[in-house]
C-alpha cells in the first residue's frame, strides 16, 4: 500500500461477503464486467464504474461478489464492500456512514475523519489516489446515494448493484450498465441440480422444468424452492410444484422461516413499498392484466389515467425493474412479480376496485377487437355474436385501414385470448367475452390458426350458454364450424353447423337461418359433397332478405360456383362466380372480390382458357397485397395460377408460384403441400 496523508499501516482490506454457493451461468455478464477492468500498466487510465441492475431476486449481488472474487487480485490495495441497504428492512445507509467505514478500512483513524460529508468524501478520494482498489457498492437505491463513494482518480474500479436503473450514473459519471435478466432455462436447470442434488433432480426431470416455470426462472426463488426440497428428502419436486400452485402455498414455499432476506415476498415488498401511491396502483393493475404483455394504452385504461401519465408511471416501474420494456410502448412482468402484484391488489384494493379494473380492461379489448374487425372485414361488421353490444374505450386507438387493424390483431392476439379466458370466469363479463371470442375466432380463421380459433370459439360458446344467449350461441357454433373445417375436422364441422341450424330455426331468425345454410353449403363443397351443398345453397337463396345488399347473396353465389366446378359444369360455375363478384361490388368493398375472381379463374381454367385464368388470378393477387390476410387462400390462388402458367408454357413462373404456395402450406401445416410438392418434383425432374 502506498504511503498517503493521514494513513496508518494496516492490512489490505478484503471485505467481500461470502459468495453464493452453486453460482451458475451468467457467462456473458461476467465477460462484460471483465472487459471493464482498468489497464494495470497505465496509471493514467480512468477508473471504471459498472452499474449492475435488475429486478429483485435476480442475482445482482451474487454476480457482483462472484466477479469481484475472480478479479480482486488485480487490485493489490484492497477490496471495499458495503451494503447500502437501498432495498430491505431498516433505513438506507447514509453516505457518511459508509465513508466512515471505508476510511477506517483504508487506515484512517477515527480522530482523523472529518465531520462533514464533503470533507469525508475529499479525504476518501485522497486515500484512493494512486491506489488500486476495487469498491463494491451493493443494493443502492439511487445515484445520489452512490456518488460520494466514487473515487476521483485512475486505477480503481467500482461495481454498483441496484434494483433501479441508475441512469444518473450512466449519464453523469459514464458508468457502464450491465442489466441482469432472468436465468435461461438451461442455467435454471443447472442451479436446481446443484442445489437439490443431481440424483434427485434427474429423477424428476419434468417436475424440475415445472418448478423452474413456477419460479419464473428467478434465481432467488429457485434457490429457496430447491433448498426447501433439499432439506426435506421426503418432499418430491412434484410436491413442491403443487405447493407453488396455490396462492398461499406459493409464498410459504418461497420463504425461509425467520429470515426475511430469504423470502421472495418480502424481497418484492422492499421494492413495492418504495413506490409512490400512483406507481403502486399501476403495478397492481398490471397484475390484474391476464396476458403475457401489455401495451401503453391498455395499461392506461386499466389504471384509469391518460396516456402521458401511464407512460410516466410505467417508466418509473421499469426503472425499478418491476416491469420490463420489450418494445416501444409495450411491457411485460414476470410471473412471480405478477403473482405478487395480484397479492398486493387483494390486500390494498377493494373487490369493487378490482372488478372495475378487470371490466375496464375487458371492455377496452372488446371495443378494439370490434373496431379492428370492422376495419378488416367491414362488409361483415355486424355478422358476429354480440354485434349490438355497446362498448367504449379510453384511451381509444384508431385504425385508419386494414393494415393497421391486422397489426393490432397480431400484437394483441395472445392478450385477447387470455382476456377471453379471464372474462369467461366472471359472469358479469360474459357479453364482452362473447364479443371478443367470436370476432377473434373469425380473424384467427382468416389467418389459418385453427387451434387458437377453436379455443376462443369454445370459450365464447360456453359464455353464451352460461347466460342463455341463444343467438350468440348460434354465431359461435358457426365460428367453431369454420375452424373445425379449416383444421380438417370434417365431421365436427358438420355437427357444429347442424347445431347452429337447429338454433336458427328455433329462433325463427330468417337471415341467421340463411347464413347457417350457406355455411353448410360451403363446408359440403369443401368436402366434395356437391349434391348436398347444392340443396343447402338453393334453400338459402329464398331466405336472403335483400340480395341486392350483396353480402349473403355473394357468399351463396360463390359457393354455388364451387358446386358447379366440382360437377364439371364450368360455364354455370362462371356465371355464379360473376354474380358473386357483382354482389361484392354492390357493397363497395374490393377485398372480398379476391374469392369471386379466383372462382372465375378456376371456371375458365376448367374449359382450357388459361390466359383468362392467369389474368383473373393476377387480378385477385393484386387486390390481396398487402391488405388481405388469408394466407391459405393466397396459396390456393398461387396453385391455380401455377397450373395455368404451366399450360401456357411459362414453366419458370409456374415453378415460382408453386414453391411459394408450398412454403405457405408448410407454414400452416396444411396437407395440400404434399400433393403440390409431388407435382413440382415431377415438373422439375421431368
Amino acid at each position: 500500500m502506498s504511503d498517503q496523508p493521514g494513513a496508518s499501516s494496516t492490512a489490505v482490506p478484503r471485505q467481500l461477503p461470502l459468495a453464493a454457493r452453486h453460482f451458475t451461468g451468467r457467462v456473458e455478464h461476467l465477460a462484460a464486467l471483465d472487459a471493464l477492468l482498468p489497464d494495470e500498466s497505465d496509471d493514467t487510465c480512468a477508473g471504471v464504474i459498472s452499474a449492475v441492475d435488475g429486478t429483485a431476486g435476480v442475482g445482482k449481488t451474487a454476480l457482483a461478489v462472484r466477479w469481484s472474487y475472480r478479479v480482486q487480485h488485480h487490485f493489490p490495495d484492497g477490496t471495499l464492500y458495503a451494503n447500502l441497504r437501498g432495498y430491505g428492512p431498516g433505513d438506507p445507509a447514509t453516505p457518511g456512514e459508509i465513508l466512515g467505514g471505508f476510511l477506517g478500512a483504508l487506515g484512517v483513524s477515527a480522530q482523523q475523519i472529518p465531520a462533514g460529508l464533503e470533507a469525508q468524501a475529499g479525504l476518501y478520494r485522497s486515500e484512493l489516489a494512486r491506489r488500486r482498489v476495487l469498491i463494491v457498492l451493493d443494493n443502492a437505491s439511487a445515484a445520489e446515494q452512490v456518488r460520494p463513494m466514487l473515487p476521483g482518480g485512475p486505477g480503481c474500479a467500482v461495481v454498483v448493484t441496484s434494483r433501479a436503473s441508475l441512469t444518473g450514473l450512466v449519464v453523469g459519471e459514464g458508468a457502464t450498465r450491465v442489466t441482469l435478466g432472468l436465468l435461461t432455462e438451461r442455467e435454471a436447470v443447472e442451479l436446481v441440480r446443484a442445489t437439490l442434488g443431481h440424483q434427485r433432480a434427474d429423477a424428476e426431470p419434468d417436475a424440475v422444468i415445472e418448478l423452474i416455470k413456477a419460479c419464473a426462472r428467478l434465481p432467488l426463488a429457485l434457490r429457496i424452492a430447491a433448498g426447501r426440497a433439499a432439506a426435506r428428502p421426503y418432499l418430491t419436486v412434484a410436491d413442491l410444484v403443487a405447493e407453488l400452485g396455490s396462492e398461499r402455498g406459493r409464498w410459504e414455499a418461497l420463504s425461509v422461516s425467520a429470515d426475511e432476506r430469504t423470502s421472495v415476498r418480502a424481497v418484492f415488498g422492499w421494492s413495492y413499498h418504495q413506490l409512490t401511491g400512483a406507481q403502486a396502483r399501476m403495478f397492481r393493475r398490471l397484475g390484474l392484466h391476464p396476458g403475457p404483455e401489455i401495451s401503453l394504452h391498455a395499461a392506461a385504461a386499466a389504471a384509469g389515467v391518460d396516456v402521458l401519465e401511464a407512460r410516466r408511471l410505467l417508466n418509473a416501474l421499469a426503472e425499478s425493474h418491476l416491469i420490463e420494456p420489450i418494445a416501444r410502448d409495450r411491457y411485460r412482468i414476470h410471473d412471480l412479480l405478477r403473482a405478487y402484484a395480484i397479492d398486493r391488489a387483494d390486500h390494498d384494493d377493494t373487490p369493487g376496485d378490482r372488478n372495475h379494473a378487470l371490466r375496464t380492461l375487458a371492455e377496452w379489448y372488446a371495443h378494439h377487437a370490434r373496431i379492428a374487425y370492422q376495419a378488416i372485414i367491414p362488409w361483415n361488421a355486424d355478422w358476429h355474436a354480440a354485434a349490438d353490444l355497446d362498448t367504449h374505450a379510453r384511451p381509444e386507438i384508431a385504425f385508419p385501414g386494414s393494415v393497421e387493424a391486422w397489426a393490432w390483431f397480431d400484437r394483441e392476439c395472445v392478450n385477447v385470448i387470455a382476456m377471453v379466458r379471464a372474462a369467461t370466469r366472471h359472469h358479469g363479463l360474459s357479453p364482452l367475452a362473447i364479443l371478443m371470442a367470436d370476432v377473434f375466432a373469425q380473424a384467427l380463421s382468416h389467418l389459418a390458426t385453427w387451434d387458437d380459433a377453436l379455443e376462443v370459439a369454445r370459450l365464447g360458446l360456453a359464455a353464451a350458454r352460461r347466460i342463455g344467449d341463444r343467438a350468440a350461441e348460434c354465431y359461435l357454433l358457426q365460428s367453431q364450424g369454420v375452424a373445425h373445417q379449416g383444421a380438417a375436422h370434417q365431421q365436427e364441422a358438420i355437427d357444429a353447423f347442424q347445431a347452429a341450424l337447429a338454433l336458427a330455426r328455433e329462433l325463427d331468425d330468417v337471415e341467421l337461418w340463411a347464413l347457417v345454410l350457406s355455411y353448410l353449403g360451403w363446408v359440403c363443397v369443401a368436402q366434395e359433397q356437391y349434391a348436398q351443398a347444392q340443396e343447402y345453397l338453393r334453400s338459402a337463396l329464398p331466405l336472403v332478405p335483400d340480395p341486392k345488399r350483396g353480402r349473403l347473396g355473394s357468399f351463396i353465389e360463390y359457393n354455388l360456383s364451387g358446386v358447379y366446378i366440382g360437377l364439371g359444369d364450368y360455364d354455370q360455375a362462371f356465371r355464379h362466380a360473376e354474380r358473386s363478384l357483382a354482389y361484392f361490388r354492390v357493397i363497395g368493398y374490393r377485398d372480398p372480390e379476391i374469392y369471386a375472381l379466383h372462382q372465375m379463374a378456376r371456371a375458365r381454367q376448367g374449359v382450357g382458357a388459361h390466359p383468362d385464368a392467369i389474368a383473373l388470378c393476377e387480378q385477385a393477387l393484386a387486390i390481396g397485397e398487402p391488405r388481405c390476410r388469408d394466407p391459405q387462400h393466397r396459396a390456393v390462388l398461387l396453385d391455380t395460377l401455377g397450373t395455368s402458367l404451366l399450360h401456357t408454357g411459362d414453366v419458370t413462373r409456374a415453378i415460382a408460384c408453386w414453391r411459394e404456395a408450398i412454403a405457405i402450406f408448410d407454414d400452416l401445416g396444411v396437407d395440400r403441400a404434399d400433393d403440390l410438392r409431388e407435382r413440382l418434383g415431377a415438373l422439375e425432374t421431368g
